[in-house]
């Protein structure tokens, strides 16, 4: 916010040169009604104060442009500054955050709460310092003017503080519902969308429908909420300022026929009243907003807060140093958040070059174990190594530039074939594109689109088959030039055949690459150096595949 400070000072500047010259206009209408005896006379010009309203209208005109383009491009740089910092923590939080966070929870607050918290910043501060402003100026020239009828006219005041004070607390938290019922809805379209394949198989398009209406009537009902209250404190502001009108109106009118107030000061002063109007009105305004904004902010607040994986504060060398690739696990045990232990007591050492095949039933914490290598989970100090370095003193993108995973749910953005291979390495030359797609055998498909490595996919890459998306998702890992490769399970959906001839290249391509293998095909892992059983966490054999066979 600091750097775009100058902005908002020089709107707000605006602003209050906007008021001072409006409130110069009342001032000059007095003058002008007052001095129409001395015109009829020929004492004085009919000309003169039209002319100076006039120039007070186009001089306001100006200034008001100017706070509008100055605030409302300080909030949008602001709201533009929030979310990208909002995105990069998002970024940097460990993996187990998104397991317990909804994403269309986090949709709605990169969303909908930054809008909120826009608006707070930017119409919330015009409003908030506008009718202060305006409050302290047309007051002190209501006093100038007639003490008396100023006392007369702040009678409803009361009233005013009395709804703020009640109403505002109960906005505040019926909007926070609001908002955290959008999440919820926006996270509910975001599953169904995404497992639309799901629903239609399944014949669950009437329950879907049925579930949106309950959710979105629930959003609406938060709302409408909210709504009653805002509604009802809103007219009862403008009663209150209904009642000082009619007052002035009664107590000034007499005063005018008794001669102890001018035509022309009783006009200034019902003017500087009707001022207040927007003020006092923009009091249930501006709580709103600041209820919204300060709900919003504390939803975008909370992410802020929420700590990142460790090594983020490790200092990492401008280029990242190409480890050789052996891995040690020393005694390691792991569980999830205070869950039972998924992994236990294993200890195994991995030398640089090696292929490493992990197999085990479901649940014998196969993918938990290759997972702790690029901190996608945390494994405790001293329980796991890389060429002699505890894993957790290694900088983050040094160690995840040195690591390429093909995990079991291949995701594929909504891109060309050649951004979705060239993901973790965006400058690789043509001939490392090239050389990967061959590799993991997806050149042939490529073939079959006329845009080639430029064909878009769409959303999770829709246009290809299972055994496409894995292919792809190889040629992304092979792609880096990682000294260590993880695939999990990543030749599931491609036959035994295209299978044996994608590891016959890759065993010729990454001879001195540490690969490991996890899959449940004992073909699979057959031609790897070692090969461990795991079991309930634990490591039950391990030997090459002739061994564990004796």
């Amino acid at each position: 916010m600091r750097r775009h400070r100058r902005a908002l000072l020089l709107g707000l500047a605006a602003l209050v040169a906007t008021d001072l010259v409006g409130l110069a206009i009342p001032w000059l209408m007095k003058d002008a009604l007052d001095s129409l005896p001395a015109a009829a006379a020929g004492q004085a010009s009919l000309l003169t104060y039209p002319a100076l309203i006039l120039l007070a209208a186009v001089l306001q005109g100006g200034f008001r442009y100017l706070w509008r383009t100055n605030v409302f491009g300080f909030s949008r740089n602001v709201e533009w500054e929030v979310r990208r910092q909002v995105l990069a923590h998002l970024q940097h939080l460990p993996l187990a955050y998104f397991q317990r966070v909804k994403t269309g929870d986090l949709m709605s607050r990169l969303t909908n709460d930054m809008t909120q918290f826009r608006e707070l910043i930017g119409f919330g501060a015009v409003a908030a310092v506008d009718s202060s402003l305006l409050v302290l100026l047309n007051l002190s020239l209501m006093l100038v003017l007639d003490p008396g009828l100023t006392v007369v006219a702040l009678l409803t005041l009361p009233g005013i503080t009395l709804l703020v004070r009640r109403y505002g607390n109960r906005i505040h938290h019926g909007y926070r519902e609001v908002q955290r019922q959008l999440g919820t809805l926006s996270t509910f379209v975001q599953e169904s969308l995404a497992g639309i394949r799901i629903v239609q198989a399944y014949a669950q398009e009437g329950n879907q429908t049925r579930r949106f209406a309950a959710e979105s009537r629930a959003y609406a009902d938060r709302t409408l909420a909210v709504v009653r209250l805002w509604a009802f404190m809103w007219p009862m502001l403008s009663v209150c300022s209904g009642l000082s009108a009619v007052l002035v109106l009664w107590l000034g009118g007499r005063r005018v026929l008794a001669g102890t107030l001018t035509p022309g000061a009783f006009l200034a002063f019902f003017a500087y009243l009707l001022n207040l109007t927007w003020p006092l009105m923009a009091v249930g305004y501006v709580v709103n907003l600041y209820q919204r904004g300060k709900a919003a902010l504390t939803r975008l607040v909370e992410i802020l807060d929420e700590p990142v994986a460790p090594g983020h504060h490790l200092p990492a060398p401008a280029v990242p140093a190409r480890l050789r690739g052996e891995i040690e696990f020393r005694d390691l045990s792991f569980r999830y958040d205070g869950g039972p232990e998924v992994l236990r007591e294993v200890s195994l050492r991995v030398p640089a070059g090696t292929w490493l095949g992990i197999v085990g039933e479901v649940g014998a914490g196969k993918t938990t174990l290759v997972h702790l290598l690029p901190r996608l989970f945390e494994a405790l100090p001293g329980t796991l190594f890389l060429d002699g370095r505890d894993i957790l003193t290694i900088p983050l993108t040094e160690l995840k530039a040195n690591i390429a995973l093909v995990s079991q749910d291949i995701f594929l953005f909504s891109d060309t074939i050649r951004e979705n291979i060239l993901f973790g390495r965006e400058a690789a030359p043509p001939e490392a594109l090239e050389e990967a797609a061959r590799v993991a055998h997806l050149l042939p498909a490529i073939r079959e689109f006329t845009q080639r490595f430029d064909t878009l996919l769409g959303e999770r890459g829709v246009r290809l088959s299972g055994g496409q998306k894995q292919r792809t998702a190889l040629a992304r890992a092979l792609v880096t030039g990682a000294p260590i490769l993880i695939f999990d399970d990543a030749f599931s959906s491609v036959d035994t055949e295209t299978e044996e001839q994608i590891l016959r290249e890759l065993k010729a391509t990454l001879k001195d690459r540490t690969v490991l293998l996890i899959s449940h095909r004992v073909s699979t892992v057959m031609g790897a150096d070692q090969i461990v059983l795991l079991g309930e966490g634990r490591i039950l054999e391990r030997g090459t595949h002739q061994e564990l066979l004796a």
